[in-house]
């Protein structure tokens, strides 16, 4: 058969190694089965450590250190001992790396997998006991589930839902009904106990039998609430597909859950790791955003109507409960986000479950290659440490306004900086001879390479998922290869050394500093720079041969420099990104320098929205939407020429007069409950406090607005707002900006006025 392994785990119950895999088919979920491998460790060959399974083996430490192999019955068995030889002051070597995976990457199964052996018929599902397993390419058809709850103030459980893809189970909702006055129908089952609504869902759902669990904030709130419920109830909480019991555990500030043969794919986590910025994360305010549609019950006044639907209409209730669902499934899938989470996986090789864990996709690679160069890897957590790398280059950017300025940047700077200078921990350790070296001094070898090769294949492979638009495919690829500096960077990492973040940003900085001798020597200013942009400013606006024709003499010029002063050929590639015909580049608040990583552009000849706010207050989640308004305003005028002094003071006027209340609300998250923040309490904080808030869950977000009695949430009643404090830290500091460009202040303009007054 053919397969995508989707989530695995190590029995870490038994006294005998035993790996289990969950892999999607055509049509079904099959699991697999290896009681035929053991657990592996490394020590030194020189160490005085016994054991019963003790191995010569033809590898060696990053250090040149010849190593044995101890293998063990059991990963239970190898942790105790690991912890053992820690007491003796032993070293081990790769002793932390999870056995079910050590067992896919050495076959390279990155997620597709063909099966071939017998299987056993348990329940519904296939068992393949120890089949042969090899790399194939699938790409799998979930069965998906979004669940949602609806509870009331007293942490009662009103009603489950859930939504599916299943042809015979499409969607669902347990209602509690403690007077019996409803009526089950195909749709709804009624119920006269908590217990019972409970039981009958989880029971449900394992008739159901999905892959994929979806929610939002599903795992910290409503499994987190059945688990609770289950406890209280005497029900056992299984959610995935043994009976072993789901966990959830709550650290540093995030909920994580222990599931077998499921994955949980909670909406907000997912979104940010996959990069998909919104101002808030809410429900409502997401599905507006990306369906155009809302909830049944919009966030205010929520807690009033669900408690009002559940006392008076409950059939009501049920629709917005499975609405909630459906919304979360449309959400996923206008994003493409589970096919997105798929290709990440398939690149990476990690589950559907690890595949944010850039260190883990890093070994999941690298530590095959690894071995078969004859090397071991050090333990993570275990290698000595050193300051972080400096960072990307920035050049402080030239103040005020300008014209015609176009941006120019290094395609992938940091995959092409690794491919060009062969930057990877083995051909650090293999730089002996026929070394090359970077610019910062760094040497590594020409010809002894891991990670080249592995950017080179990744690029293609994207261009060509650009090609056939396969644009999950093509995201992931960047995602992936985007974190190959940021591991070798980490300190976490077992990969670490300070020489490889060092090699790949001061190469950057040395290639910024060349791109910027090499305009400014054809007369063509570099106003900024960052990373891997430069702002370059023309006379007049280029024309599009002139464009491509810079565009290939920068390019020649890299590699001319790379073969010249380093004998290697450049896999580095300048693009033209856009040109603006007009830019500010802002100062720092009160200061005089110009602010980093901040601009404004204008084209002269887009209609729909023709200014660019980078970094800006516009684009900053921590701004109100009053400030937006404000600046997104304020810089229209100023590029059409139109009138600004006036402007402000009738802004101003209507601020005063009531007309932008709706647009003062301040949202910010909450990290930990409020009672927990003891020392300079900020204004969010002391807005949380004031905020009527019963039921099972966690205050996560608050929203709130300034009056002259301080921050009070919007649940409360609103008087006497501080309108001053919207002026003074809201539309000043924006207006200052532009009022600078025509030498003025925001104080010369209102305050002035006033005083002339008197």
């Amino acid at each position: 058969m053919k397969g995508f392994i989707f989530t695995g785990y190590t029995d870490m119950r038994k006294k005998v190694s035993r790996y289990h895999y969950f892999a999607r088919c055509q049509g079904e979920t099959i699991e697999i089965v290896i009681t035929n491998d053991k657990p592996v460790f490394f020590v030194e060959r020189s160490s005085r450590a016994q054991h019963s399974d003790r191995r010569e083996v033809s590898l060696k430490t990053m250090a040149g250190k010849e190593v044995d192999a101890f293998y063990f019955n059991s990963q239970v068995e190898l942790l105790e001992k690991k912890q053992k030889f820690e007491s003796q002051k032993i070293r081990t070597f790769e002793s932390d790396i999870r056995a079910h995976e050590r067992y896919l990457m050495e076959r390279f199964i990155y997620g597709g997998v063909e099966v071939e052996g017998d299987f056993e018929q348990t329940g519904k599902r296939k068992v393949f006991m120890n089949p042969v397993l090899k790399p194939t390419t699938f790409h799998p058809k979930f069965c998906d589930l979004s669940v949602d709850i609806e509870t009331g103030v007293g942490g009662e459980l009103y009603s489950i839902a859930y939504y599916s893809n299943h042809p015979l189970y499409p969607s669902h909702v347990y209602m509690l009904d403690e007077k019996s006055e409803y009526k089950n129908s195909d749709d709804i089952d009624f119920f006269v106990t908590q217990k019972e609504l409970l039981s009958k869902f989880l029971q449900d759902l394992q008739l159901i039998d999905p892959d994929l669990l979806f929610g939002w904030h599903v795992i910290g709130f409503d499994f987190e609430f059945m688990q609770k419920k289950c406890l209280e109830f005497g029900l056992d909480f299984h959610v995935g597909r043994t009976k072993s019991a789901s966990r959830i555990q709550h650290r540093n500030g995030n909920f994580y859950m222990d599931i077998v043969g499921r994955v949980v794919v909670d909406g907000p986590v997912n979104l940010r790791a996959n990069f998909h910025d919104f101002a808030n994360y809410k429900l409502g305010f997401v599905a507006t955003k990306v369906l155009g549609k809302n909830k049944d019950i919009e966030d205010d006044g929520k807690v009033e109507e669900i408690e009002r639907r559940f006392r008076e209409d409950k059939i009501s209730l049920a629709k917005y409960n499975v609405l909630d669902c459906k919304l979360v499934t449309d959400i996923y899938k206008k994003l493409d986000l589970i096919n997105t989470l798929t290709e990440r996986s398939k690149v990476s090789g990690l589950c559907l479950d690890r595949i944010g864990i850039s260190t883990a996709a890093f070994d999941y690679f690298l530590l095959p290659k690894l071995h078969r160069k004859g090397y071991v890897a050090y333990n993570s957590f275990e290698i000595e440490r050193a300051e972080e790398s400096s960072g990307g280059m920035v050049f402080s950017p030239k103040t005020g306004e300008h014209s015609h300025v176009a941006i120019f940047d290094f395609k992938s700077l940091y995959p092409s900086i690794i491919r060009t200078f062969h930057i990877d921990p083995y051909s650090l350790i293999s730089n002996a001879t026929n070394s090359l070296q970077t610019p910062s001094g760094v040497e590594f070898s020409r010809t002894q390479h891991l990670l080249a090769p592995r950017i080179a294949s990744l690029l293609e492979e994207r261009q060509q998922a650009k090609e056939y638009g396969n644009n999950s495919l093509s995201h992931a690829i960047k995602i992936l290869m985007n974190s190959f500096y940021g591991v070798m960077g980490s300190t976490r990492s077992r990969f670490y050394h300070p020489d490889l973040p060092k090699a790949i940003t001061e190469t950057g900085h040395w290639l910024l500093h060349k791109a910027k001798d090499f305009f400014e020597l054809r007369d063509l200013p570099v106003l900024y720079g960052d990373t891997d942009s430069v702002f370059v400013q023309f006379s007049e606006k280029p024309s599009e041969d002139e464009i491509l024709q810079i565009t290939s003499q920068a390019n020649d010029y890299f590699s001319g420099i790379l073969k010249d002063e380093f004998n290697i050929t450049s896999f580095l590639e300048i693009e033209f990104e856009k040109i603006y015909d007009k830019i500010i580049f802002p100062t720092k608040r009160n200061e005089t320098t110009g602010a980093k990583k901040k601009y404004v552009g204008f084209y002269q000849d887009k209609v729909d929205d023709p200014v660019d706010f980078i970094g800006m207050e516009y684009v900053r989640s921590d701004w109100t939407a009053l400030a937006k308004k404000f600046q997104k305003e304020i810089y229209e005028r100023h590029f059409y020429q139109m009138d600004i002094d006036n402007w402000i003071k009738e802004f101003i006027e209507m601020l005063e007069a009531g007309s932008f209340d709706t647009l003062l609300i301040y949202t910010k998250r909450l990290t930990k409950a409020p009672q927990e923040y003891t020392k300079n309490i900020p204004p969010h904080v002391k807005a949380a406090l004031l905020v009527d808030h019963t039921g099972p869950y966690r205050l996560k977000s608050v929203s709130y607005m300034i009056t002259n009695k301080g921050p009070i949430p919007i649940q409360n009643k609103i008087e006497s707002i501080d309108y001053a404090h919207y002026v003074e830290k809201q539309i000043k500091p924006i207006a200052d900006v532009v009022l600078y460009l025509y030498g003025k202040s925001f104080d010369e303009l209102i305050k002035g006025e006033q005083l002339s007054l008197f």
